[in-house]
């Protein structure tokens, strides 16, 4: 929608006055979002592109809206204005804050947090070390000059205690610090291992996709003393290898697919900073 459309459209359903100012936000490398102020609230207004497959991050409007749902008075995301799947825009209230920098604690307490979610009906992602593992070798079996890895051992791995609401993509998508840290961009949630958000947020990868330094060993520290279960440590360390072999893939498609050549250079060295960290011993 242009400015002119989206006011018209959200006039339309209460939510603006006359003095609402608009501003398109930068960052995301899919969808359209604007910052809307209105006299009593500040609001985010997402108009979804078409819906991306054969990536680790579908774009999931209704999902989105459902998470957000979910998660209402939990502190975790945003909280929920409206949804209208007929022209794919969710609107939510805006999270005030700079992008997340570096309390690694607070992210662990979020991630509690968001346990307490219902994770009923959301897609179902791998949860197992070799299924994780072939998904990685579908982004390799795209590229060619591949980096120079060996495809981590099958390991077993019991399925986990918990299936949880994840977010998938945490690294790149935390505003705010503290108890006001939240988790936004809910566009591809699944019903899996909260594992798998603990990787999108400790791995070097994902944090040099947020335009991030990698996490220092001590910041890694704090986040676990923080967590607080050894439970999910232990299992966190036996199913690294397995995350970090999928996202090297990924990386190394992304790289070669997109056209930014910017957004392809932190791609190739989010690639090289993951395959430092699995060459390192445990």
């Amino acid at each position: 929608m242009t400015e002119t459309e989206l006011r018209r459209f959200l006039s339309g359903q209460g939510l603006l006055d006359n003095q609402a100012r608009f501003k398109k936000l930068q960052g995301g490398y899919l969808n359209s979002v604007w910052r809307v102020d209105t006299e009593e609230r500040c609001l985010a207004a997402k108009e979804f592109a078409v819906p991306m497959t054969g990536t680790l991050f579908p774009n999931l409007p209704e999902d989105e809206a459902e998470a957000l749902r979910r998660l209402t008075g939990r502190n975790v995301a945003p909280e929920l204005v409206g949804f209208w799947p007929e022209v794919s825009l969710l609107v939510y209230e805006y999270v005030e804050g700079d992008m997340w920098d570096s309390d690694t604690e607070s992210v662990a307490k979020l991630l509690l947090r968001k346990e307490g979610a219902d994770p009923t009906g959301f897609r179902k992602v791998s949860l197992q070390f070799e299924d994780i593992l072939f998904e990685g070798d579908k982004f390799f079996a795209r590229c060619q000059n591949l980096p120079e890895i060996k495809r981590p051992i099958v390991v077993e791995v019991p399925s986990p205690d918990k299936i949880s609401l994840i977010h998938t993509d945490v690294g790149v998508n935390l505003v705010g610090n503290g108890a006001n840290l939240r988790l936004i961009d809910w566009q591809c949630p699944a019903a899996g291992d909260i594992c798998e958000d603990i990787f999108s947020f400790i791995s070097p990868a994902f944090q040099i996709l947020a335009e991030r330094k990698p996490l220092s060993s001590e910041q890694v520290k704090d986040f676990w003393k923080a967590l607080s279960r050894p439970d999910l440590f232990k299992r966190y360390s036996v199913l690294y290898p397995a995350y970090a072999w999928r996202f090297v893939g990924y990386c190394a498609w992304r790289a070669k697919v997109l056209e930014d050549e910017e957004v392809c250079t932190r791609y190739r060295r989010a690639l090289t900073a993951e395959l430092m960290c699995m060459k390192m011993p445990t």
